[in-house]
């Protein structure tokens, strides 16, 4: 049934109404937000994305794979610069046999043309199974959604990160790569972490911190500068959710103290190509190396590794610029590398979830005793 865009928006940020929305079949449909999914759902993404790895090191778990989405066809549209994201999903899908179109220049598109995202969306959806976007304006990927929700040929929407508000695969990426670090240390559950940087602007730390909320971790210790601390939208949430909130504006002087109570400290670099980007919010993706970059007070020094402990996780979701120093790589609990990694392998977790073949996809690994 066709409703109005303020009521879909309405209803998405409503827990109690989001899932006859976003889900269809009891499987994510519409993937906008790191709040939609429930713990045994992240569980299970987590355990699917686990299978698909173990069984594409299988001679006959990797011709199985490529027969899941054979014959499907998926747009990538990409309104902001991005390789690692639009490549992760690229190979996700690839893994499961799929075929896949990127847009990386909406100006060679109808949208330079002024056409409106409903027209264009439900035009891609006439050629594609999946759309997948990423743009600058908070609302895209919800507008896309409505519009397919609204039409007799919806497909599912994916977003790759909205403006400054979401990046929702980012979120489950971040928390598969937690998931594994902690696997030997009791889950996620009762860990503390701190999330360093602009949390105000970095969709990345904000949506990990939504999809905790699933969790119980101990506390999540933010540390930022004060011009880009938390909101307190954000803040309250995990509060309502029983998670333990810290604020500092001090990486130096918490580390010294408390450096050692850390289970993971997450790095993010400060956002700066929107502070001058010129109309309607628009990141500025001109800004130089030494523009973007953190001040000092926000770069996690090499020396730091004296004021944590050996099996800290150290996470970034990337691009660093100068935040977090080569020389942390060599540290035992830097994961990066591993993020990245678990970004092909969560996004093909995902489309395999939503197109209903992970059940099959964790069966055939146990039958072949990968999992």
């Amino acid at each position: 049934m066709a409703i109005s865009y303020e009521e879909f928006r309405s209803a998405i940020h409503d827990g109690a109404r989001r899932r006859s929305l976003l889900f269809r079949d009891g499987q994510p449909f519409f993937v906008l937000l790191s709040q939609q999914f429930s713990r045994a759902e992240l569980e299970a993404l987590c355990d699917t994305a686990t299978a698909i790895r173990r069984l594409d090191r299988h001679r006959d778990g990797r011709e199985f794979l490529l027969a899941i989405l054979r014959g499907h066809r998926v747009m990538n549209l990409f309104a902001q610069p991005s390789t690692r994201t639009a490549q992760s999903f690229i190979a996700g899908a690839d893994k499961l046999g799929a075929t896949s179109t990127l847009v990386s220049d909406i100006q060679t598109s109808s949208f330079a043309k002024g056409e409106s995202i409903a027209d264009s969306v439900r035009t891609l959806s006439s050629f594609f199974d999946a759309i997948v976007v990423r743009h600058p304006d908070d609302e895209f990927a919800t507008q896309a959604a409505w519009a397919l929700h609204n039409s007799n040929r919806p497909v599912p929407v994916i977003s790759a990160g909205s403006g400054k508000s979401q990046h929702v695969t980012q979120a489950l990426l971040d928390f598969y790569t937690l998931r594994y670090s902690f696997y030997e240390r009791g889950g996620v559950d009762g860990k503390r972490l701190v999330i360093v940087g602009d949390i105000a602007r970095n969709r990345a730390a904000r949506s990990l911190a939504l999809v905790l909320t699933k969790f119980r971790p101990a506390s999540i210790h933010f540390i930022s500068p004060v011009d880009f601390a938390p909101d307190d939208e954000l803040t309250g949430y995990l509060r309502r959710h029983e998670i333990e909130v810290e604020l500092s504006d001090n990486l130096e002087a918490w580390l010294r103290e408390r450096g050692r109570e850390a289970d993971a400290i997450y790095m993010t670099r400060l956002q700066r190509e929107w502070d001058s980007g010129g109309a309607a919010g628009q990141p500025n993706h001109r800004a130089t190396k030494s523009e973007l970059g953190a001040d000092d007070a926000y770069v996690l020094r090499p020396d730091y590794r004296l004021l944590v402990r050996e099996d800290c996780v150290i996470m970034h979701p990337l691009p660093r610029i100068n935040e977090l120093p080569s020389e942390w790589e060599d540290h035992p609990g830097f994961v990066v590398w591993r993020q990245v990694r678990n970004g092909m392998w969560i996004r093909a977790a995902l489309f395999a979830t939503i197109n209903g073949a992970a059940g099959e996809i964790r069966a055939r690994a146990q039958r072949l005793q990968l999992l």
